[in-house]
């Protein structure tokens, strides 16, 4: 009796010469069915999958055949290796099958062959049994960081991370056969790069003072002593990116009782009056100067009405919060580093970036000079004839103010930093009246 040898495959076949190429698929529900020559009633002999030989076999024996085998294959044991560790897992933890839609379509279109068993590989079940059998190697990149030790920078280095490439040991083991796969192989490991690196790290660090300046304060002055350490230590290890700008003002804060600033002597009106944060313009006035020095861009910078005595004309900043700033920009690709001391009279800003050969030197030259007026005003309070200076005199000027720059060979350039107007302080004398 004639029996037709059908062949099951997940794929749409043609025949092979020798087969009747217009039996086409029948039944197909979730696999194909390929029939062969009508005078053929088993394999031809010389099939082979890899070395299992089915020479002769029925479709149905063949299956169960091709079954068992893959079975004792699965069972086998593999040697996986990293870092000279070796893990062995049986194949079929590794999420590996054999591809039989593949395997009935060779067969049925190169019949008394031999073909290689193709595999299948489950990624997700690979990756799984990957990380649990190598718990240690996948591991996040760390960012390379820094710290302030000691007003020293200091680099944190970046850690690569590395992560097993599950992509690629799948791709290795679907390239093989049960007959060529290799019994031991290595785990493909990838690195991970930091996003921020050591080297970008580096390029922020400073590496010494690049700006400095100190003015002298009255220590009697209680409470303009308060208000100019208070607004000292809030600038004190403030830390400014590269582009970033400085504004004093949102550095320091608002300037009110509740804040913990007292009442000291301001300027109003050219006259030196009791006010609220009074002293907070000498800590302004000493960041200006040691901005100005660091080659710093000034971006925003006011002048006061009057000379002022703790720090040479052109060189104050006047503040008043929130309306007049002083702002500058850090254009040294390096981070700035700032640190203020306050002791014995004399308060210091010291500003740390990255050194050049670069020297600064500030100039004034005097454009012109308006002398003062003496003011007599009558006081009930006074004796009769008791005369108490209120206010000593100063002149105004307009004063230019100049920043030059020599670099290493020698070579020097100029430019205005300002041109200031201040005007004169008046003279006032209070008299007892009659």
């Amino acid at each position: 009796m004639r029996i037709s040898l059908i062949l099951l495959i997940s794929l749409t076949l043609l025949a092979s010469p020798g087969c009747i190429q217009d039996k086409a698929l029948i039944n197909q529900k979730d696999s194909a069915q390929v029939a062969l020559n009508k005078d053929q009633t088993a394999l031809p002999k010389g099939t082979f999958l890899d070395e299992l030989d089915l020479s002769g076999r029925e479709a149905e024996e063949a299956r169960t055949m091709i079954k068992k085998w893959e079975e004792d294959k699965l069972a086998e044991n593999l040697l996986l290796v990293y870092n000279e560790k070796e893990v062995p897992v049986v194949l079929k933890e590794l999420g590996v099958t054999l591809d039989l839609d593949k395997v009935w379509e060779e067969l049925g279109r190169i019949p008394g062959q031999r073909i290689s068993s193709a595999l299948k590989i489950d990624t997700a079940q690979l990756q799984q049994v990957l990380l649990q059998k190598f718990p240690g190697v996948n591991r996040s990149a760390v960012d390379a960081s820094y710290k302030i030790d000691n007003d020293r920078f200091v680099t944190i280095p970046a850690v690569s991370g590395r992560v097993i490439h599950v992509d690629a040991l799948r791709d290795k083991l679907q390239n093989q056969s049960f007959a060529t796969l290799p019994k031991r192989l290595e785990i493909p490991v990838v690195e991970v790069p930091a996003v921020k690196t050591t080297e970008e790290m580096q390029a922020l660090a400073f590496d010494g003072i690049i700006g400095e300046y100190s003015t002298q304060f009255n220590v009697k002055d209680q409470n303009r002593s308060v208000n100019l350490t208070k607004a000292a230590q809030k600038l004190d290890k403030v830390l400014l990116r590269p582009d970033e700008t400085l504004s004093f003002n949102e550095t320091i804060g608002p300037r009110t009782a509740e804040t913990g600033y007292k009442d000291a002597y301001v300027i109003v009106n050219n006259e030196y009056v009791q006010g609220i944060g009074g002293g907070i313009c000498q800590v302004s006035s000493t960041l200006y100067s040691a901005a100005a020095l660091a080659n710093l861009p000034i971006t925003e910078r006011y002048p006061h009405a009057v000379v002022i005595s703790y720090i040479p004309m052109g060189q104050d900043a006047t503040i008043n919060y929130p309306n007049l700033d002083l702002k500058f920009t850090n254009d040294t690709g390096s981070l700035l580093y700032f640190r203020t001391e306050v002791n014995s009279g004399k308060v210091t800003v010291r500003i740390y970036g990255k050194k050049t050969d670069k020297t600064v030197r500030l100039e004034q030259k005097i454009e012109k000079e308006t002398p003062f007026q003496t003011i007599m005003r009558l006081d009930s309070n006074l004796s009769p004839g008791e005369v108490v200076q209120e206010q000593a005199g100063h002149k105004g000027y307009i004063v230019q103010t100049y920043r030059i720059v020599k670099d290493g060979s020698g070579k020097e350039s100029q430019k205005l930093l300002s041109r200031d107007e201040y005007a004169p302080t008046q003279k006032i004398i209070r008299v007892g009246a009659d």
